[in-house]
């Protein structure tokens, strides 16, 4: 896929705005590459068999018709399944990766698939080389982002040449305590007000824009080399309004910047989004990629 530099890309968040079309669903796949979507993300769960679902959350319960950990089950019991959404059971059925990827490979337009890995049971080598090997036909068409640094950097080293992104998600967070997710660190707000288990958080030793500088310094040495960074917009907000542009960081060390997740539909989001994107943000993830295009200036492709 190309995208001039200069361009503003804006990624597919599987298709969750389309009418009784669930976010990771095939049907919400098949639809964004109907509609000509430059990239498309789509989450993956590993499944007890190595084999990976299109399944965010940890327990199946919380997206299907379908009751457990989500990492207990094989994918013969995937089959049958519906995704459950807005609270209704719906038509649509669970997928996996490798139909997924089927979608993918008979769609021969410009496409990246971002393919958000949940490391929600520990990845083991076979598991992490039997992805790299599905891939490998598409390879120059995916992108594998994780909040696991441990696991991207073992994929790195299986395949230097994978396209991977990195979300720090797990170690510096802005949300409050009733958005966060109990089972999932950091667990601790630090003395700088982000939650950040980091000893620089555990108390103030100069101005904010310094650990947050610090801090990136030291998520940097995590991430594997030649990956994407995928931050949370609120977080990269947060740090722009305490004197830390992380965006211009970033690009200073060769890497570009996703800001996730923004919709047009949402006025302060709405505005995020151009803020981040007069700042030089690389890409912008969002439900709505049609209506935010049209608020943003620049050129746009979606």
């Amino acid at each position: 896929m190309t995208v001039t530099s200069k361009s503003l890309l804006l990624i597919h968040h599987a298709a969750s705005a389309q009418p009784r079309r669930p976010p990771n669903s095939l049907w919400a796949l098949q639809a964004c590459l109907e509609a000509g979507a430059r990239a498309v993300e789509v989450d993956i769960s590993p499944l007890a068999d190595g084999e990976f679902v299109l399944l965010h959350g940890q327990d199946l319960e919380e997206e299907t018709t379908g009751v457990g950990p989500i990492g207990a089950r094989r994918a013969s019991e995937m089959r049958g399944l519906r995704h459950v959404w807005q609270g209704e059971v719906t038509e649509s059925p669970v997928g996996l990766l490798d139909e997924a990827l089927a979608l993918l490979a008979r769609h021969p337009q410009p496409v990246e698939l971002q393919l958000d890995l949940k490391p929600y049971i520990p990845l083991t080598e076979a598991t992490l080389a039997r992805l790299v090997a599905t891939l490998q036909p598409l390879r120059e068409r995916v992108r594998v982002t994780s909040v696991g640094d441990w696991v991207l950097r073992r994929l790195r080293a299986l395949d230097p040449e994978l396209p991977l992104g990195f979300d720090p998600l797990l170690y510096l967070a802005v949300d409050s305590d009733e958005e966060r997710e109990p089972r999932e660190p950091p667990f601790r707000r630090g003395a700088y007000g982000y939650w950040d288990e980091h000893p620089l958080a555990s108390w103030r030793w100069g101005e904010t824009a310094d650990y947050l500088a610090a801090r990136a310094e030291a998520l940097w040495a995590q991430a594997p080399s030649g990956a994407l960074w995928y931050i949370a917009a609120r977080l990269l907000a947060r740090a722009l309004d305490d004197g830390f542009d992380w965006i211009a960081d970033l690009h200073r060390r060769g890497a570009q910047v996703a800001a996730w997740t923004l919709d047009a539909s949402q006025p302060e989001q709405a505005a995020l989004a151009r803020r981040l994107a007069a700042l030089g943000v690389d890409r912008i993830t969002t439900n709505e990629p049609s209506a935010l295009a049209r608020q943003l200036e620049g050129p746009v492709v979606y």
